[in-house]
């Protein structure tokens, strides 16, 4: 078996490495990833500085007390980084006041319990620490793990679970060790099993992490080349794929399919008289909304500048017109407010149905561009609907 010295000293460089290889990779992260990064690899090196500690006053270069006293609280607060990691990789919200008071309460604790001179209190109290804060890191890596990797986070969180129930039964060890454990140091079989599952806990759970930042990235990268950054709604591409896929199915299902145009009326006039970021503002309301009006399993996308694209599978012309009817209102009677300015928004919806072969989305979209254009060229704010002699629009 490694003495525990040793054990430290492995753990304490292990840690450092560790740190020193994620702050270098960090900056190639995008901005989410990164500061969740930093977070892990600024927790992983205060970790590791918590162990580099015992092992110089074991050696005599630093003093006893303050070393024992530093040692946990940069522990504690090592691993309430890693916790903020988590949160961070999975855009959580989380108490900077109260991990900052968990903290100062560690220190003044510790503080405490080296004036009394209680060297198995100090053991029990820092080891019961460890575990609920490792607990919670446990908590918010098996809470609601997305789609996308939820094994990997299952994993990392059973490890986790494991290094706690250690860190537990250490702070109970005055109940069946016939002598208790009173110093970080102390060399007994229970040191021995906490510090090696430490050891190669920790080991696994950084390959685990490294997983899990790594399927995070490719989440990420699908993100950007599906969905429209300003809007969060598919972008063109991704719809005209989605789109043909569900034309397949209608051609086979024999299953009427509608496509509605969407487009903002007079959008330049918003852009030139409160400036882009209103204009902005606005796309950003006008999809929001949109997505509000549409069924789950409507595709939706932005086409172009202010022009939107929903297909509605199985939908007939007659309930394709009342859904664009209801998306033009719900435009009409939004209030955006930029600034002290209430900035008016009505949209123009072209309607075309395809219900017999070919299902062809390029004949369906020049159908719906021709409504829309009969939409704007017959005063805007209202629904035209293609198939029609010719093309009737459905007034406000």
């Amino acid at each position: 078996m490694i003495d525990i010295f040793t054990l430290l000293t492995i753990i304490a460089l292990v840690c450092y490495g560790k740190a020193g290889v994620i702050f270098l990779i960090a900056s190639q992260y995008p901005p989410r990833l990164m500061r969740a990064m930093r977070c892990w690899a600024l927790g992983v090196l205060m970790m590791g500085t918590d162990f580099g500690l015992l092992v110089l006053s074991d050696l005599g270069l630093i003093p006893e007390s303050p070393a024992l006293g530093s040692a946990v609280t940069l522990g504690v607060g090592g691993a309430l980084l890693v916790f903020v990691a988590v949160q961070e990789i999975q855009e959580r919200s989380y108490s900077k006041t109260a991990l900052t008071v968990s903290v100062l309460l560690t220190a003044a604790m510790n503080a405490y319990v080296l004036y009394l001179g209680s060297a198995e209190l100090r053991i029990v109290i820092n080891s019961a620490l460890s575990s609920m804060v490792t607990f919670l890191i446990a908590f918010a890596l098996l809470r609601s793990a997305p789609q996308s990797g939820r094994s990997i986070y299952r994993v990392t969180g059973t490890l986790t679970v494991v290094v706690g129930l250690v860190w537990g039964i250490r702070s109970a060890n005055p109940l069946f060790l016939h002598h208790p454990i009173l110093s970080p140091l102390s060399d007994n079989w229970l040191q021995q099993v906490t510090f090696t599952v430490l050891l190669v806990g920790t080991g696994i759970m950084s390959l685990c992490f490294g997983l899990i930042f790594a399927e995070e990235l490719n989440a990420e990268l699908h993100q950007l080349a599906s969905f429209d950054a300003l809007t969060r709604i598919y972008n063109r591409r991704v719809f005209e794929d989605l789109a043909g896929e569900e034309l397949a199915r209608a051609r086979i299902k024999r299953e009427p399919v509608s496509l509605l145009m969407i487009d903002i009326d007079h959008f330049k006039q918003v852009n030139d008289r409160f400036g882009h970021v209103a204009g902005d503002v606005a796309l950003h309301r006008i999809a929001e909304i949109m997505a509000g009006c549409l069924r789950r399993m409507d595709l939706f996308c932005r086409y172009g500048g202010e022009e939107f694209c929903a297909l509605l599978p199985a939908t007939p012309r007659e309930e394709a017109t009342a859904i664009a009817e209801r998306l033009r209102v719900a435009a009409m009677e939004t209030r955006l407010r930029y600034g002290e300015t209430e900035i008016p928004l009505t949209v123009s919806v072209g309607v075309a149905c395809i219900d017999q072969p070919p299902f062809d989305l390029t004949a369906i979209k020049q159908h719906a561009d021709r409504a829309l254009y009969t939409a704007k060229h017959t005063g805007r704010n209202r629904v035209a609907v293609a198939g029609y002699s010719g093309s009737p629009v459905r007034d406000p």
